[in-house]
């Protein structure tokens, strides 16, 4: 038999179960406001990917800095629900509700909530404002320019509350299908990796020893290379290529929409009214995490300070010079050392590699767009996958924590 169903008064949420109340999120949360003035808590905690976990690099015992910084942060312990409330209009898509599993210190930034076990589990919260998150619902809740959520807005929301016994049920459920799902995801983003391992095995072995088989060998005498064809010599990436790094553009130049593209180290930044590169280049990352990243790009467009534009010379064919510099993987020569990681033109150029005839690096690149091609392709349906998951994860969640379906 359906159960009664009645209209919850929350226009996103729709009906709730007839025994289900509504009621306004200070009924069952407090906000938890203790701070580590004395220091005495050492282990700062962080969101990562809808969880909360331990900071690493952040010692207290030994840098100074940090001792002083988490004088300032929350004590939380276990059962605290944290909602990061933080920018709510400039990113949608940060996952902003975690449940605290060990005591710790966290930012004060984000709003810390201890609930009544009594009204309501703190597992069953955090689903519940899982189920929030999905509908966006925290983004209509912030005040401000920047759209923060504190407590002051959040405690008059209204929230839904089932019996102890219901939410039990619903917290059992949730558990085992999410564990569940989870396990497919991670499998899945697993494969992802293995593909892209494929992916850069086949790049580096066609750039460093042909396609060609049953052919005499030599030694390069460069460690990442090992052995090269008979025929092939050892060079440095300066006579393949020339490089220049990009000019500086202001950030607050750059619009999400406009005539020519803005490149940086990693794809496109935005859009410009005006363009400094027009051709076929490749884009090498100089700066960051994402140094070494390679980007072919053609047409008017602006490269930035944080990428290298780079061209062939006459020993070396565009379409071979791309597969070649991934396959030499260039962040295995970054300077870490820097306050900000960093390649320098000097530093790539310098790097020794191999001299492949040119008629040969056009069949090699043929080879290479038709089997990276294929790789791609398994690579996409996989993140397809785990895209159809994760949003069938959220719809479940949803759906049982608002009483849709019963368990």
């Amino acid at each position: 038999m359906a159960r009664e169903m009645k209209y919850s008064g929350i226009s996103w949420i729709g009906d709730v179960p007839e025994e289900w109340m509504v009621v306004p999120a200070l009924y069952a949360f407090s906000e938890i406001k203790s701070k580590n003035t004395d220091g005495r808590i050492t282990k700062a905690l962080k969101f990562f990917n809808g969880t909360i976990i331990p900071k690493s690099n952040f010692d207290a015992e030994s840098d100074e800095y940090v001792a002083d910084t988490i004088t300032s942060y929350t004590i939380v312990e276990p059962n605290t629900i944290m909602i990061n409330g933080l920018n709510l209009n400039y990113d949608l898509k940060s996952l902003r509700v975690g449940l605290v599993k060990e005591t710790g210190v966290i930012t004060s930034a984000y709003l810390a909530l201890r609930p009544d076990a009594e009204k309501i589990l703190p597992r069953f919260a955090t689903y519940l404002f899982k189920g929030y998150e999905a509908k966006m619902a925290f983004h209509n809740m912030g005040a401000g320019i920047r759209k923060t959520l504190g407590f002051k807005e959040f405690r008059r929301q209204p929230i839904i509350v089932p019996s102890i016994c219901e939410q039990t049920r619903i917290v059992d459920y949730l558990d085992a299908e999410c564990a569940r799902i989870d396990a497919v995801i991670e499998q899945t983003r697993a494969s992802i990796e293995e593909y892209k391992k494929l992916k850069q095995s086949a790049i580096t072995e066609a750039v460093t020893k042909g396609i060609r088989k049953n052919r005499q060998m030599k030694d390069s005498g460069i460690e990442w290379i090992g052995e090269i064809p008979e025929e092939w010599e050892v060079i440095g990436l300066r006579f393949l290529c020339g490089m220049q790094a990009g000019k500086n553009l202001a950030s607050e130049s750059i619009a999400p929409e406009g005539q020519y593209p803005v490149y940086g180290g990693n794809g496109v930044r935005g859009y410009y009214s005006e363009y400094n590169t027009e051709g076929d280049y490749l884009l090498v990352g100089r700066q960051g995490a994402l140094c070494g990243n390679v980007h072919r790009v053609s047409g008017r467009f602006w490269s930035t300070e944080h990428a290298v534009i780079t061209t062939p010379t006459a020993f070396s064919e565009i379409g071979f010079l791309y597969y070649l510099l991934v396959g030499m993987n260039l962040n295995q020569y970054v300077n870490n050392t820097a306050a900000q990681p960093g390649l320098t033109v000097n530093q790539i150029q310098g790097v020794k590699t191999c001299l492949v005839p040119l008629q040969e690096q056009r069949k090699i690149a043929q080879h290479l767009d038709k089997k990276c091609a294929e790789i791609d392709g398994l690579i996409k349906r996989k993140e397809q996958l785990v895209s159809e998951l994760e949003t069938h994860k959220k719809s479940l969640i949803f759906e049982y924590v608002t009483g849709k379906k019963e368990v």
